[in-house]
């Protein structure tokens, strides 16, 4: 009976989760198109309703805690909150990460980058010396990693470009790694449901 009920169990546990895989691609399709702080608060709550569901894959609270990053740029007001809920997210996303698997930590430390970034431009003056070196701590650990990474690329740019040159901001440089980046943006993502966010920030920075 112990053997049936487990069986049983591991069943309902796969149709779940093979139940919600489209959910989760057509969230990860909207991802890609958002634009307003309305889309990614849809969003946000969306991937949170699905991590929730699924306690065993990375994917949702990694997408929720993309979601309620992007919100922290668009919505400096409440980007220290909402960079809070996203370090919870990230935070449990990291630990379902399979063991060795770099590309996907690689995934896990550029939105940790990601969220530190928010913190610092929510508020130069106050959080730049206190979040900017963590921020570069996480994207460092990203790029080591993966490479090409193009997410962590992208970002990589970014601070470049946004940092003024007396602190190390190169806009050169920043232009060599949104071409980069863009480079990897246009190879197929592994699945329909693989990271592949940015590509239109980045095409945007180059224009």
């Amino acid at each position: 009976m112990k053997k049936i009920t487990t069986i049983v169990i591991a069943l309902f546990v796969v149709f779940a989760a093979s139940a919600q895989s489209p959910q989760l691609e057509g969230a990860v399709s909207k991802l890609n198109s958002a634009r307003t702080a309305a889309d990614f608060q849809d969003l946000a709550n969306t991937f949170q309703r699905l991590a929730s569901a699924d306690a065993k894959s990375w994917l949702p609270p990694y997408y929720a805690a993309v979601a309620n990053m992007k919100l922290a740029f668009l919505q400096k007001e409440k980007a220290m909150a909402l960079s809070a809920l996203a370090e919870e997210q990230i935070a449990k996303a990291e630990a379902l990460v399979p063991a060795g698997n770099a590309k996907e930590m690689s995934e896990i430390y550029t939105v940790k980058s990601f969220i530190e970034r928010s913190k610092v431009e929510a508020d130069p003056m106050t959080n730049g010396r206190k979040f900017g070196p963590i921020a570069g701590k996480y994207l460092a650990q990203a790029r080591k990693l993966d490479p090409q990474n193009p997410r962590a690329l992208y970002l990589d740019g970014h601070i470049k470009f946004h940092t003024p040159a007396l602190w190390g901001g190169d806009k050169d440089k920043a232009k060599a790694l949104f071409t980069e980046a863009l480079r990897h943006f246009n190879e197929p993502p592994a699945s329909a449901t693989a990271p592949q966010w940015g590509k239109t920030e980045c095409q945007q920075m180059l224009q």
